[in-house]
């Protein structure tokens, strides 16, 4: 009885570890960045890879971008879109009350609540955006970590797989798309 006992317990812990061992703990995706949008403002045309990796808890966006203005900042977030064709693709399923269509689930879906937006200013109490690219002066290179947790996105971070990326221009407008895949 001892021995099947033990068996038993051993087959058990075995197959625990398989199940955890399976599981993956986080998930990264690669979105290649490519200039987006028309017009004068879009002198630079910015390109670069972004990773991201999530897990249950948070989300790691990771951006190395080129080909931007120099001395200059703008933003950098994840889309509720899957396709970099138009607007609409890049906005894709964001419920009315997301502002700008920025990647998260705010308190009331139906109504815009910007003090919301975790890819915005407004999120944090120094009033500054933590999506923002930055290049210093003669260089046109931006490289930024962002990391938000779940509760910042107020929804589980696996579920921005497969989403679009958008590179801001200092004025605001999209400059680069990318799709994580």
């Amino acid at each position: 009885d001892r021995k099947m006992l033990r068996e038993c317990v051993l087959s058990l812990l075995l197959a625990q570890a398989y199940a955890f061992s399976s599981t993956p703990l986080s998930t990264t995706q690669t979105a290649e960045i490519m200039p987006f949008g028309v017009g004068d403002e879009h002198v630079h045309h910015p390109n670069g890879t972004v990773s991201v990796t999530v897990s249950d808890a948070e989300l790691t966006l990771h951006a190395m971008l080129e080909n931007l203005p120099a001395n200059e900042s703008g933003g950098i977030h994840i889309h509720y879109g899957f396709a970099c064709d138009n607007e609409t693709t890049v906005k894709g399923d964001a419920p009315a009350g997301a502002n700008k269509g920025h990647y998260y689930v705010p308190s009331d879906p139906a109504v815009l609540d910007a003090s919301e937006d975790p890819w915005g200013a407004s999120f944090f109490s120094d009033g500054q955006a933590n999506a923002v690219w930055h290049t210093p002066a003669g260089s046109t290179v931006a490289d930024l970590t962002v990391v938000l947790s779940a509760s910042d996105l107020n929804v589980n971070p696996m579920t921005a797989l497969d989403r679009v990326v958008i590179v801001h221009a200092p004025g605001g407008a999209k400059i680069g798309c990318g799709v994580l895949a």
